[in-house]
């Protein structure tokens, strides 16, 4: 094997598995020039794929809407996916774990004017590690969740059930909001005031003993979204989708995030109210601990464990 291939991950590219150092993306390719791509990001589990053929079937269902065409199969995607991280694995930490990301770019403009026209989609299968030890102290701490002056972008403009790569308006929002303070994690409004989404997760409240998550007209319809959900119905917490203004969490007994990296982590803070008791809850507890189960991974466990090894 390569020595160039020992010593870092590797990642497909157009027909390729490459060193990651080898992924070049032209400058005219629409990704770059107009922001013109979709992508969708699964984890493992103790080097276990998680959903891994729901993120991808959800892939499938962005690049439809914005007319993309990978040239291949559902299933043929999922075996390079796999492939990747199999080849990946000798360079992973047994105590580490992976996303499992494919991104794809309508390709390059054939057509300087009068339209659109493209051709040669970049398509990019990668499993780079997952930065665990970052959010280990926001299990025991909680979030501040903040909302920015910046609103989401309305879904009669850009559906919001497309995982696209247009996010300038959330880099935006999370510079305004790291501002307010530096670990703070966006909440974003809509036109109409109701709360959405955070930049890379789906958001809940619980109060009056429901579990309520905003509707996906205006927020992405997570994977992990799906996964709490699912999750609740184990434990008999009631759920709902629903309309929930920033009046609701300051006065909901818990709130949380739940994203692919971290699966969930409570909200404590909000635009500097206290949410609840200003502490991690007895459901973010049920639910973080129903989701070790599922996965056979003590999430919590693994992300302090990590910041050890970081550490030392």
């Amino acid at each position: 094997m390569n020595e160039k291939y020992k010593k870092e991950f590797v990642t497909y590219f157009n027909g390729e598995i490459v060193p990651d150092s080898e992924v070049k993306v032209h400058y005219s390719d629409s990704s770059m020039a107009l922001g013109y791509s979709v992508v969708d990001c699964a984890r493992t589990f103790s080097h276990r794929p998680f959903k891994l053929r729901d993120h991808i079937e959800r892939f499938y269902l962005s690049m439809k809407a914005v007319r993309i065409d990978p040239g291949m199969s559902p299933d043929e995607m999922e075996r390079i996916t796999l492939a990747v991280l199999e080849a990946n694995i000798p360079r992973i930490e047994p105590e580490m774990d992976v996303w499992l990301n494919q991104q794809i770019s309508g390709g390059k403009n054939l057509r300087a004017i009068g339209g659109f026209e493209f051709a040669d989609p970049a398509l990019i299968i990668s499993s780079p590690p997952l930065t665990l030890p970052d959010y280990a102290h926001l299990y025991d701490t909680g979030v501040h969740a903040v909302t920015p002056s910046i609103r989401h972008i309305p879904p009669q403009t850009l559906d919001s059930k497309i995982k696209h790569k247009s996010r300038l308006f959330m880099c935006m929002g999370e510079f305004e909001v790291k501002a307010v303070d530096p670990e703070a994690f966006s909440l974003f409004m809509d036109l109409k005031g109701n709360l959405t989404e955070n930049k890379g997760a789906n958001f809940f409240i619980f109060s009056n003993g429901i579990l309520q998550t905003p509707k996906t007209d205006n927020a992405l319809d997570g994977i992990s979204r799906a996964t709490m959900l699912e999750l609740a119905n184990k434990l008999d917490i009631p759920t709902s989708e629903k309309d929930i203004q920033p009046f609701h969490v300051i006065n909901a007994e818990e709130a949380f995030f739940c994203s692919t990296s971290y699966c969930i982590l409570p909200i404590t803070r909000f635009n500097s109210f206290t949410v609840g008791s200003g502490k991690p809850g007895p459901v973010f507890q049920r639910l973080i601990q129903a989701w070790s189960e599922r996965v056979h991974t003590d999430i919590i466990a693994q992300a302090k464990g990590r910041v050890a090894d970081k550490v030392s």
